[in-house]
């Protein structure tokens, strides 16, 4: 991990400072009280770690008595928040994507409730409540969300002008959007009309969204709910895509051509692949050499979609509170939205007005609407269960020999219901 310089500097100015008899600004000759060190945990991309520290110096700036230590992480970001949190060392403020419920079973998580009912600046109810349902257990409120990047479908214009394919739009059905695929797709030369990966289970519970399957548990989350007429539908489409008609690579072809997200979208070897906002940085470094848009995920029997979230929480063990609180508060109040806004890297995760019109006046791309649109329709039900990780690696395996067509619809329906209960049912044993 590192450990940020900017503490080491001001303690050393300090130092520096008490050597040549002078006090910090304001303390008026008397001894001035050292500022508090709040230690908050940061993970992504060197782009995703500035928009950290940029909130963090503002912040700094405007609460003198707070010092913040950034703690870098890693990718390996759950594995190594467990490992702080085993060993006593975590973090006052904790960086979680979706695994919020999973820490605050294992006692880790601050309640936050009473720190929102204390504090009359702070409206909790401008978070789309999807994200808010995932952050709540029991009544209690462990974390809030700072971004959302919600799953749309990117579509490469020029390749359905040139087939003659109707373009995309905001309201397009399920059966328009296969209608789309299977005609832009041509195996033979590899070319797709669509890209459904293997290994995301998000990607699969999108089309299980879809198709009606809204609440994936039963009796307090002991039972999976993937038993249904409504499962086996999306099972059965997700076989089609991927095996019968082929309009999406299955996971082996994907593995032999040895390009994973991005690249096949990039090199036009697929018409249309479901992402979030994280794409357009890159595509604004390097733009794509052809026309392309944004649509919201096709209408089935509604128009939910997944995304990815960032969500930050108080370890329930910090002895900083107070000040861990008004940290958090101010990386997902207007300063933090704002700054989120203007990376084009992500949504801000509530209504703010401002930030929101950020998004909008960016014009990038055209249709950025759909992804604002898109942010009410998050559904993270399937992040609600503490066993989300065991849960979603079995469906993932499960899926694998769906899409390879290595067992049928009924079959796959029939083994991730047994084996996901198997899992749920070792868990509360």
């Amino acid at each position: 991990m590192k450990r940020f310089m900017l503490l080491a500097l001001l303690v050393a100015a300090m130092a520096f400072m008490a050597a040549c008899g002078e006090t910090p600004a304001g303390g008026g000759g008397g001894t001035a009280e050292a500022p508090v060190v709040i230690q908050v945990a940061t993970s992504g991309s060197h782009q995703e770690m500035q928009l950290r520290y940029d909130t963090g110096v503002l912040f700094m700036e405007e609460n003198e008595d707070v010092v913040i230590e950034w703690i870098d992480i890693g990718g390996d970001r759950v594995q190594v928040t467990m490992t702080l949190i085993a060993g006593g060392e975590a973090p006052d403020i904790l960086y979680i994507n979706e695994q919020v419920i999973a820490f605050a079973t294992l006692g880790s998580l601050l309640p936050l409730n009473d720190l929102i009912d204390n504090d009359p600046n702070f409206d909790h109810t401008t978070f789309y409540q999807g994200l808010m349902d995932a952050n709540t257990w029991q009544g209690n409120i462990y974390a809030f969300p700072q971004e959302v990047s919600p799953l749309v479908m990117y579509f490469n214009i020029d390749m359905f002008e040139a087939n003659g394919v109707p373009l995309p739009h905001d309201n397009w059905t399920r059966d328009e959007f296969y209608a789309a695929a299977l005609a832009l797709t041509n195996p033979e030369e590899m070319i797709f009309g669509y890209q459904h990966y293997s290994g995301w289970a998000d990607q699969h519970l999108g089309w299980f969204l879809r198709a009606g399957v809204t609440d994936s548990f039963r009796n307090n989350f002991t039972e999976i709910a993937f038993d249904g007429p409504d499962t086996l539908d999306a099972l059965r489409f997700i076989h089609r895509m991927t095996a019968v008609d082929r309009v999406s690579p299955d996971p082996a072809e994907a593995q032999a051509m040895g390009l994973g997200f991005g690249p096949m979208f990039r090199n036009q070897m697929v018409a249309m692949t479901s992402a979030g906002l994280w794409m357009l940085p890159q595509y604004i470094a390097e733009p794509l050499d052809f026309n392309w848009d944004v649509v919201r995920m096709p209408m089935d029997r509604n128009q939910y979609t997944k995304a990815g979230v960032l969500n930050w929480a108080i370890y329930n063990n910090s002895s900083n509170v107070d000040e861990a609180w008004r940290f958090l508060t101010y990386l997902i109040g207007p300063v933090g939205m704002r700054i989120v806004a203007e990376s084009h890297m992500a949504l801000p995760a509530n209504t703010d007005e401002e930030a929101n019109r950020i998004i909008r006046e960016s014009g990038f791309p055209p249709n950025i609407q759909a992804f604002i649109d898109s942010a009410p329709l998050v559904n993270l039900n399937t992040t609600m269960s503490p066993h989300r990780l065991e849960l979603m690696n079995e469906l993932n395996a499960q899926m694998d020999l769906l899409m390879l067509d290595q067992q049928t619809p009924e079959e796959t329906q029939e083994a991730i219901v047994q084996r996901l209960n198997a899992i749920l049912a070792h868990a509360v044993n």
